[in-house]
């Protein structure tokens, strides 16, 4: 997970203060303690390794939230990556360097994009 951009304000009167959440099956990364105040364009720079078997992989889930001490953390939205699609892909398979991706983030209450996350996802 390496940045986000154009997260949208969960916050009255400033920025949101986002971190991530990043699930996939039984295993969850939880980056609650690494919120970033008043950050539109947070930058995550971390690495996540998850075993998953193939077929049946649970979907890779990244979610954004909005920290808040007082009144609970807001989702400001999620995006999620379908690994068995991927893995049995011969088109995706053929890339030898997997690209960098940039993947917008949606909420339940809209249709509208809420932000993007930059990622790098790869399958050994």
């Amino acid at each position: 997970m390496l940045e986000g951009f154009d997260f949208s304000s969960r916050d009255l009167g400033s920025f949101s203060d986002p971190y991530i959440v990043v699930k996939c099956g039984q295993t969850k990364f939880n980056r609650r303690d690494k919120y970033q105040v008043d950050e539109p364009n947070p930058k995550f720079y971390e690495v996540f390794e998850i075993n998953s078997k193939f077929p049946g992989s649970s979907p890779l889930e990244i979610e954004a939230y909005d920290f808040d001490d007082l009144f609970g953390d807001d989702l400001i939205g999620k995006t999620v990556i379908d690994l068995d699609d991927r893995f049995f892909s011969q088109e995706w398979k053929a890339i030898k360097d997997k690209p960098i991706e940039y993947r917008e983030l949606y909420h339940p209450s809209t249709t509208l994009a809420q932000g993007t996350v930059l990622c790098w996802v790869d399958i050994f």
